[in-house]
Formats: C-alpha cells, sequence, structure tokens
C-alpha cells in the first residue's frame, strides 16, 4: 500500500510551510517515529515524524518548496516490492548529486539517535559536518547551531576551499527572514519615540520572595520570576492606559478589548515572540505557568503558529545578560514594546541622603502616530508607581 506523506497543520492559523531538509532519503528504510523531514513557517521550525513504518519511495517537494497544508511532499511504501513497483510506473527523476555529499545526519551513535535542532542539521549539511564528530551541548545532549559552527571551525578547509576565503555564506532560513521583515516593517511603518524610566526595585524584590516563600509553605505552584510580576503589573498598568493597547490601519486606530501580553524570546534560530492572552484576566499564579509553558515548549522547538500571534504588547527582557538599559523595536502591528534592564544595586538619592538600592531602568517604545508623549508619560509614571508599590497590584 502506498501512503502519502502530507505537509502537516500545525495550529489553526498555518496554511502554508516551507521544507528546510529531507532527514530520510528516497529509498531508505523508515520506521514509525523517526524523522522524515523539517519544514519551518514564518516563526519557528518543526520536524515531521513517520506516522508509519516503510519506505520513502519518493520526496514530491524538494528543499526550499513552499507547500500548502495537507499537500503531498513524499510516498511511503510498505515494502520494497511496492516501491520498486511504484518507481516502474513512473520513473525516478535523477536528482544533481552535491560535489560535496553531506553529513548523515539521521546516523546512530551508538545505537541512539543523533539529537540535532534543526538549524543545526541545516548548518552540518551546509558545512559538511558529521554529527557524529560534534559534541552536544544542548539540553538532553541535543546537539545546538554553537556545536556544529564550533566543529566547523576547527575542522579542516573543504578540498579545493581557497584558504584566504574571507567567510561564509548561510542561507536565510523562513524564520530569520520573517524576524528580519518585521523589524525593519517596525523601523520603517512607524514613527517610533523612546521613554526610559528608572525604578527602585526594592519592594519588587521584597514581593516576589514573599510570594515564592508562600508558595514554598503551601507546597504548590510555581515560583514567580521578576519576570512574571513584571508582565502581571505592566498588564494592570495599560489597562489603566489603554492607548496602549492599540493598533493603527489606514482606516483609523484599533482599540483593542483584550491585553494579550508578547513575551520576547530568543531560540537558536532567532527571536519569537510567544503570546500569554487575556493577561489581564490571569493570576499571578496562572501567569507563571503559562510563562514556564512557554519557554518549555520554546526550548524543544513545539510552540506553534497560533502560541506566537495576536499580541497586543511586548515586552522584551534582557537584564539577565546584564544588560542596564536598552531600546526595543516596536512589533508590528502593535503600537508598543517595554525594554527592561537588569537589576543592579546602584547608589541614589533619598531624603537628601545617598544610599544603594537595586534600581531597573525601563524604555517604553512607542508609536507616536497613535500614542502622543504626554499619554506615553501618564502610562510610565503609572508603571513606575505600579512597579515600586507592587502591593497595589498583586495582593
Amino acid at each position: 500500500m502506498t501512503l502519502q506523506v502530507l505537509m502537516p497543520k500545525v495550529g489553526l492559523t498555518m496554511t502554508e510551510g516551507r521544507i528546510v531538509e529531507w532527514i530520510k532519503q528516497e529509498g531508505d528504510r523508515v520506521e514509525k517515529g523517526e524523522i522524515l523531514f523539517v519544514f519551518d513557517t514564518e516563526k519557528v521550525a518543526f520536524e515531521v515524524e513517520a506516522a508509519h513504518s516503510g519506505f520513502l519511495a519518493r520526496i514530491l517537494k524538494q528543499v526550499d518548496e513552499t507547500v500548502q497544508v495537507g499537500e503531498a511532499v513524499g510516498l511511503l511504501t510498505e515494502s520494497e516490492e511496492e516501491q520498486a513497483e511504484l518507481n516502474r510506473e513512473k520513473p525516478r527523476v535523477p536528482q544533481e548529486e552535491p560535489e560535496t555529499p553531506g553529513p548523515e545526519v539521521g546516523a546512530d551513535r551508538g545505537g541512539d539517535k543523533i539529537r540535532a535542532t534543526p538549524m543545526a542539521r541545516r548548518i552540518a549539511r551546509e558545512r559538511g559536518v558529521d554529527l557524529e564528530n560534534v559534541s552536544a551541548t544542548g539540553v538532553g545532549g541535543r546537539i545546538r547551531m554553537e556545536d556544529v559552527e564550533s566543529a566547523a571551525g576547527s575542522a579542516p578547509s573543504p578540498q579545493g576551499a581557497p584558504e584566504e576565503a574571507e567567510g561564509r555564506l548561510v542561507k536565510l532560513s523562513g524564520m530569520r527572514k520573517a524576524i528580519a521583515e518585521r523589524m525593519m516593517a517596525g523601523k520603517r511603518n512607524t514613527a517610533q519615540i523612546y521613554m526610559t524610566v528608572s525604578i527602585d526595585a526594592t519592594r519588587l524584590l521584597e514581593t516576589r520572595e514573599r510570594l515564592a516563600s508562600l508558595l514554598e509553605k503551601s507546597g504548590g505552584g510555581i515560583r514567580p520570576t521578576i519576570t512574571d510580576l513584571l508582565m502581571k503589573i505592566c498588564a494592570s498598568a495599560v489597562s489603566r492606559h489603554p492607548i496602549l493597547n492599540t493598533r493603527w490601519t489606514s482606516e483609523g486606530i484599533v482599540w483593542l478589548d483584550a491585553i494579550h501580553m508578547g513575551m520576547a524570546m530568543a531560540l537558536e534560530e532567532g527571536l519569537i515572540v510567544p503570546v500569554i492572552r487575556d493577561i489581564g484576566k490571569k493570576t499571578l499564579s496562572e501567569i507563571a505557568k503559562a510563562r514556564t509553558s512557554i519557554v518549555e515548549k520554546g526550548k524543544s522547538g513545539e510552540l506553534t503558529p497560533d502560541e506566537m500571534k495576536g499580541s497586543t504588547f511586548t515586552i522584551s527582557s534582557l537584564g539577565m545578560f546584564g544588560i542596564e538599559e536598552f531600546a526595543a523595536i516596536i512589533n508590528p502591528p502593535e503600537s508598543a514594546i517595554l525594554a527592561v534592564g537588569a537589576i543592579l544595586d546602584k547608589p541614589v538619592v533619598i531624603a537628601k541622603e545617598i544610599v544603594v538600592r537595586p534600581v531597573m531602568k525601563i524604555t517604553l517604545s512607542y508609536d507616536h502616530r497613535v500614542i502622543d508623549g504626554a499619554k506615553a508619560a501618564e502610562f510610565m509614571k503609572t508603571l513606575k508607581e505600579f512597579l515600586e508599590n507592587p502591593s497595589s497590584v498583586i495582593a
């Protein structure tokens, strides 16, 4: 029996995907659950597993082809005899062999399947790196893009390659193209301007520790992070100033009812913005659970397109890297984004005395077509008050 391998629908809004890589090749034996191919959408790459065991008789869609959801990308047969019969009915179209064969990315290592991210596999193929010889530093022994690049950097140059070469070309993935387009759109299509304030984070840190202690005593819940508190408090400030929760259109300004909080997140493949929906209606515990789920799914490549669209306001934090202050690019079609820096001990003047306090700088990037400077300042004033007195928002 011949079975079609279809482009899957990942999420409610996905309509097409681009083939990134075929892990299995025509004629290969395939076991149920093995990875057949990798595709990406505008946001992230996905690995597609075989639903049945058999033989990959034919590849219908090649690397870099964009395929509609539900369209056949390949054919599986249950036996080699059926595969031979299929090829007799329609001869296989010969494919040009690359000058330098790529690595066997699906090879076994001591009987175990090599685990690698889609981007790591792609770079390994492009640079001729054998994944069997790459040391993995990712979670669960997964080979990361940096591992492949490190191995490639220490490997001898391919035969015939000019020693004086100044660099290498890595083709843009669908995700990287989408990031570039969105960042350019954010700068080109908005009247972006910035506003920064410093926050005394003393009570914010105290609140986080108090809530964490309560959770530990109760024996349940997820330990809240500063990011969780920031998102909860920021949502409260946005609800006080709904102009921040708007979108510019050619016909007018759309005022949105629900606050869907985007959380900028860096992956090996690039930047994504997963969304916590209706964050204004969620408790701090619910936000912490949603954030934890997002981070875990993002690291494992399991986020769907639906989970990365529809945000109305975004927070981007680089505090974990020690960055004190930065300005983020607006995530279109939103009207604003908040950049959060690290909490660092700083000398400050209180009651005419110099004392040391944990200080955090936050910067609002906003679209001046929609939000006037005074309105942005009012929002930042409210947000500063809430962050310095979190008990007014979080019980």
